[in-house]
């Protein structure tokens, strides 16, 4: 039988630094009913940030006598657990899986990132953040009684409490999702149609690529851009490659393609190519066609 865990942590702080102080999961059969409740606080080898402090409400006094991460129960029955028959459901796993791993375990298990999920299939009905969503979805609704049916206390952030949304959350997508096709998505980066942040937020990338190409650039070479989004800019360059309007990315002619520019300072052109660090090889080759015409 294949189990599923929901879990999410607390952690010291978001940096590369930063460890886990609050293990919590749901151990759930194949019909969701809920086998083994784990929660635990732990004692990370560096303080508590205030800033972590003031979302999750761990304080350092919460923690004395605490063990550390890897000599929970929790992390021990997870330990236990970690094989390729279960099945990890987790909201942005790339956080919590890289928490898991400074204490040394690697994901052996399926998985499913429901914000991955939310991002692939449900594009452009954002925020994809697990409290939106709660509210969105009227998933608050359905709390209680499992909080009764528990015997816990939730607190707000709380990894536990997180834990509890996140089960509603991941039976919801499975009104209209099943499980396999959720594992099978997030086994490999997602390439996705819409923006869905910042300036071009909603329009597909295939467009931004077309015709604000270097905005691309720049968020592939200044935005921290997890592992899909990544992915993602590099399949639309690439695939918009031979059609893209190539414009100049800085400087005094920005905005403009080369093929306007030579008309009237074809130096210009000359003196990027040999002067210019931030040439890009693409905007370089459009450059020389112009040249050499």
């Amino acid at each position: 039988m294949r189990h599923t865990i929901i879990l999410d942590t607390e952690t010291t702080g978001a940096g590369e630094v930063d460890r886990i102080c609050q293990l919590s999961y749901l151990v759930c059969d194949e019909k969701g009913e809920i086998l083994e409740l784990h929660n635990d606080l732990c004692t990370p080898p560096l303080p508590i940030s205030f800033e972590a402090m003031a979302i999750h409400h761990i304080t350092p006094e919460m923690l004395t006598g605490a063990p550390k991460c890897i000599e929970t129960s929790a992390f021990n029955r997870l330990a236990e657990l970690n094989t390729p028959d279960n099945l990890m459901v987790i909201q942005n796993a790339e956080f919590d899986l890289g928490m898991l791993a400074k204490e040394g375990m690697g994901l052996e298990m399926k998985l499913v990132d429901t914000f991955r999920v939310l991002r692939a299939w449900h594009p452009l009905d954002t925020p994809h953040g697990l409290q939106f969503k709660r509210y969105q979805w009227g998933l608050y609704h359905k709390e209680q009684p499992l909080i009764d049916k528990l015997g816990i206390e939730i607190k707000a952030h709380d990894a536990l409490g997180d834990v509890i949304v996140l089960k509603h959350l991941y039976e919801k997508l499975l009104e209209s999702h099943n499980a396999e096709g959720m594992i099978e998505l997030c086994s490999k980066p997602i390439i996705l149609d819409y923006v869905p942040f910042g300036k071009h937020k909603g329009k597909r990338f295939e467009e931004v690529a077309l015709e604000a190409r270097n905005d691309l650039k720049y968020m592939l070479e200044n935005f921290d851009l997890d592992s899909d989004l990544r992915a993602t800019l590099l399949h639309h360059m690439k695939a918009t490659k031979g059609s893209a309007v190539i414009t100049i990315g800085f400087g005094k002619y920005r905005g403009k393609t080369p093929a306007e520019v030579v008309q009237s300072d074809p130096g210009y052109l000359t003196w990027l190519l040999n002067n210019a660090e931030r040439l890009d090889d693409e905007t370089r080759e459009a450059i020389n066609n112009v040249l050499n015409a």
